[in-house]
């Protein structure tokens, strides 16, 4: 890769006066009480942890095999390194924190310009940008030809280059300096010498010379010790902890001064880093998303601390996304298709499709969904029939009244004397236009219900070759009434959908009707396309467990290894497992750490039921009864239920309890309300769970 120039106008600053404008520009907020302690203004956290990525991104290219034993103390100090700041005002740089341009090495002569894409900056929209305090950073080397020197750096050229004759240190050693450059650049204080961790490194580097050395040398850490279980004890991560340093950046500068302790015989804490790139990588992700991985929870109770799960990130399914978003982009030009997504319960099968949702919209499309129950005893043809109102309600509220009636008039020449057919189906129709709502079909309520499929379908397919073309594709997910669907798919005069079917591929035999639409589809020569969606693999379970605990991923690695052990990588069943792991204090929150921490031994020794509707059964049968009732109630009203109907209940005496039960039923992340006022369980496994709880013999009332 070529050396990029380096930015004409850029400040170069000494990385030491640097941090000393950064110390009167940014001070330390002081306590207001002696239980609270200091802290650090995000702004210059960010700033700092910039300057602290470029440091080791250039330390790893110090050398060209990338070996960090041909560092010494000459080259991995504050003197040796100077930031490139840009000359733009504040008013004129996109957020406070990104004048950072680069950093450089004064020797061995090296410098990187940090940015952040382009093309990244662009696809954000300003609202956006306004409140965003992660970025993807990316470096790249400088010609060090036009990067001089900064003035009156305290490290000069001639001297650094006498170091080469100079015995070079181990690679423990190196660790031990890297540690002290973060302290420094984060606290603005000279590194506290901790005696016994000096002489820790001096034995392991003593020890790595001799040959052959008579015994290996011993770690100071403890053969048992575990890292979650003890408090921050070296004095300069405790002078960090005091001055507010996030525990992130207290975390890894312990870490790397474990690594500084990892003798040959390899005893050492197992969070110890193996390597520059991984406290790189770890920077990096602090960067991307610093409200996650580096700004502590400011929680002052265990009860309130809450498992921080990316609710509407897909994990692991990128290739199954593209695909999706591939065929839906091929319906977006003119031809209906069809898409079968199959799995296990809990997999992520309604995420994949959501993830379509905006790119829908953004062409000017319709998505309209209609979920079976199967604990319903909903007729097949009013799932359609529901799903078209839905449509008919979109078209109303995103078409100005002169498109609605362009609308009305082509519905008027294709029904004819038949728009009361229509309408009697489809009640919706008449926001449309009013005139389509006839006193005969307001005698004939529920006539949809008498006519025969076929005539159902056949109305409604003439409906959606109307309302939909390749400038308003419609996508439809449903899994009811298939042979209707097989109509609106097949019908070739005009109509643009995209069909997307789930099942539960656990759950249907091989003479499901699902099947037999598939076969059809084909034989009509729809386009149709299946996937099938298995547990995460342990990288992304490990991102996914990495998120909600807000820590660095080779810290979770541990944990995660047992989650799946225990739960085949299914996502729903990774979050309801890690909810009770916390419900029974197996994972809990450290607030001396400012940490998650786990007892790995006790939950590998579980005996814990791999059957997710058996781990939620457990937790609602330890439920108070006022929840209890609340869940039952809302299970016999399908998956979701009005805020009209629970008002209703709150009203009554046999159900007045139900208030209490909503507020710890949504609080416990059993139940949500979405922008509609519409409160629904988070899962169907959810209400399964909560039908359960209904004795048999009074399902039937």
């Amino acid at each position: 890769m070529a050396a990029a120039p380096a930015v004409v106008g850029d400040l170069i600053i000494p990385l030491r006066s640097w941090m000393d404008i950064e110390a009167k520009k940014e001070p330390l907020i002081y306590p207001k009480s002696p239980n609270h302690k200091k802290s650090c203004s995000k702004e210059s956290v960010i700033r700092k942890a910039t300057v602290a990525y470029g440091i080791v991104e250039l330390m790893m290219r110090s050398d060209t095999n990338n070996n960090v034993e041909s560092l010494d103390e000459d080259v991995v100090q504050i003197d040796n390194f100077a930031v490139h700041v840009s000359k733009k005002s504040s008013r004129q740089r996109h957020q406070p924190w990104d004048d950072i341009k680069g950093v450089s090495m004064i020797y061995p002569g090296l410098a990187l310009s940090i940015e952040e894409p382009a093309y990244l900056s662009c696809l954000m929209e300003p609202e956006e940008k306004q409140g965003q305090l992660g970025r993807y950073l990316e470096v790249e080397e400088m010609m060090t030809s036009e990067v001089p020197p900064p003035e009156n750096s305290p490290v000069r050229t001639a001297a650094a280059a006498e170091s080469d004759d100079k015995e070079r240190t181990t690679d423990h050693r190196c660790y031990y300096m890297v540690a002290k450059v973060l302290y420094e650049l984060f606290v603005n204080e000279i590194f506290p010498e901790d005696c016994s961790l000096a002489e820790g490194v001096s034995t392991v580097t003593a020890a790595a010379t001799e040959e052959p050395a008579p015994k290996k040398a011993k770690s100071s850490f403890p053969q048992s010790l575990d890292k979650a279980e003890l408090p921050f004890q070296r004095p300069s991560i405790v002078r960090m902890q005091q001055l507010g340093i996030p525990a992130s950046l207290c975390l890894m500068t312990e870490n790397i001064l474990e690594s500084a302790l990892r003798g040959d015989d390899g005893q050492s804490s197992d969070d110890a880093y193996k390597s520059l790139r991984d406290v790189a990588e770890d920077l990096h992700l602090l960067l991307l998303d610093p409200d996650r991985f580096v700004f502590d929870n400011e929680v002052q109770s265990t009860e309130n601390m809450k498992l921080r799960y990316r609710k509407e990130k897909l994990y692991g399914r990128d290739k199954e996304e593209s695909l999706i978003t591939d065929a839906f982009c091929r319906v977006s030009r003119g031809k209906s298709e069809a898409f079968f997504i199959g799995g296990f319960s809990g997999c992520g099968k309604s995420m994949l499709v959501n993830t379509l949702r905006a790119r829908v919209n953004v062409v000017g499309g319709y998505v309209i969904k209609h979920k079976f129950d199967a604990l319903s005893q909903e007729r097949s043809l009013s799932g359609v029939i529901s799903a078209v109102n839905q449509l008919c309600l979109m078209l109303k509220d995103r078409n100005t009244p002169p498109k609605l009636a362009l609308l009305a008039n082509k519905l008027r020449d294709e029904f004819g004397a038949d728009i009361g057919l229509l309408a009697r189906i489809v009640k919706n129709v008449k926001v449309l236009s009013p005139e389509f709502v006839s006193p005969a079909a307001a005698e004939e309520a529920g006539g949809g219900d008498k006519m025969n499929a076929r005539s159902v379908g056949f109305t409604l397919s003439r409906f959606m070759r109307l309302v939909s073309s390749p400038k308003h594709p419609v996508m439809w997910a449903d899994d009811t009434a298939l042979d209707v669907i097989h109509t609106f798919l097949s019908d070739k005069i005009g109509s643009c959908m995209f069909f997307v079917g789930t099942y539960r591929d656990n759950e249907v035999h091989a003479d499901h009707a699902v099947f037999d639409l598939m076969k059809k589809l084909e034989s009509s020569h729809v386009p149709t396309n299946k996937v099938s969606l298995t547990g995460l693999d342990r990288e992304d379970l490990n991102t996914m467990i990495s998120d909600a605990l807000c820590l660095y991923p080779r810290i979770c690695k541990s944990l995660s290894e047992v989650v799946m052990q225990k739960t085949k990588g299914n996502p729903f069943f990774v979050l309801e497992f890690m909810k009770s792991l916390k419900d029974r204090d197996l994972l809990k929150y450290n607030f001396h750490q400012r940490r998650w921490v786990w007892d790995e031994g006790t939950i590998r020794a579980e005996e814990i039921t791999n059957n997710v509707l058996h781990l939620l059964s457990s937790k609602m049968n330890g439920l108070s009864d006022n929840v209890q009732l609340l869940l039952k109630v809302m299970a016999c009203f399908g998956t979701k239920t009005s805020e009209s109907v629970i008002g209703y209940l709150m009203d009554s005496a046999e159900y007045s309890a139900v208030e209490e039960g909503l507020k710890k039923a949504v609080s416990d992340g059993f139940i949500e309300r979405n922008r509609k006022g519409t409160f629904k369980f988070v899962h169907d496994k959810v209400r399964e769970a909560a039908y359960n709880l209904i004795p048999e013999s009074d399902r039937k009332q």
